[in-house]
């Protein structure tokens, strides 16, 4: 039926282009989109979808669901976050990313002294190297079974082929303690990727920490 239709309108268009011109033809196209557009308020959304599948958050879970994605790039920037949240989650982090996005880490050894040629930049480590090493980082995520961001980080993880190791918050009390102290906020997915936490889920966030990590140990 789908194709019928699909002939039937390219078929109108040739006609109408030779009777009234292209002009003529793109005004009846852009109408004939409109009403053929269905109603956004009508049409749900995968991720709407997808959050309805999963079952209300419990009365007696520690732990809320996490809208946002917190790393070092938007800690300071956080306006719902107290001070004291902030310095803990800084905390968290990885030492390496305490520093500003670009800027090399160069210690005294790294100075040119005077009189001393420049030597010549070392390459970084290939592609495969990297590749290989992103396999060996340990990747944990604290988690609940309510949470429908913490099954959308799950189903990347397992599409990737990425090794986690996954705690529930709500029933493994020695996973929630170390949880607890790694996000005050309390709140799920907490992923730690390395020596990276990151709060909340976002492919771009775990593709940059994995690949932070895995530089790290190639160093």
């Amino acid at each position: 039926m789908t194709g019928t239709r699909a002939f039937a309108r390219m078929m109108a268009i040739i006609f109408l282009g030779t009777l009234c011109g292209c002009d003529q033809v793109l005004t009846w196209l852009d109408e004939l989109d409109h009403q053929e557009a269905p109603d956004p308020a009508g049409a749900e959304t995968p991720a709407l979808a997808e959050e309805e599948e999963v079952s209300q958050r419990p009365a007696d879970s520690i732990a809320r669901s996490e809208t946002e994605v917190i790393t070092f790039r938007n800690i300071l920037q956080n306006e719902e976050m107290s001070r004291e949240e902030r310095i803990q989650a800084l905390l968290n982090l990885d030492p390496a990313a305490l520093q500003a996005p670009g800027s090399p880490n160069r210690g005294a050894s790294d100075q040119p002294t005077q009189g001393s040629r420049p030597q010549a930049r070392e390459k970084g480590p290939k592609q495969w190297e990297i590749a290989n090493a992103r396999r060996h980082v340990p990747v944990v995520m604290y988690s609940t079974t309510w949470c429908g961001v913490c099954k959308k980080a799950r189903r990347y993880f397992e599409d990737k082929r990425i090794s986690f190791v996954e705690y529930d918050v709500d029933k493994n009390a020695s996973a929630r303690a170390e949880y607890l102290s790694l996000n005050p906020r309390r709140t799920v997915p907490t992923i730690k990727v390395g020596n990276e936490v990151i709060v909340g889920f976002s492919e771009a966030a775990v593709g940059r920490a994995l690949e932070g990590a895995a530089r790290a140990r190639l160093n």
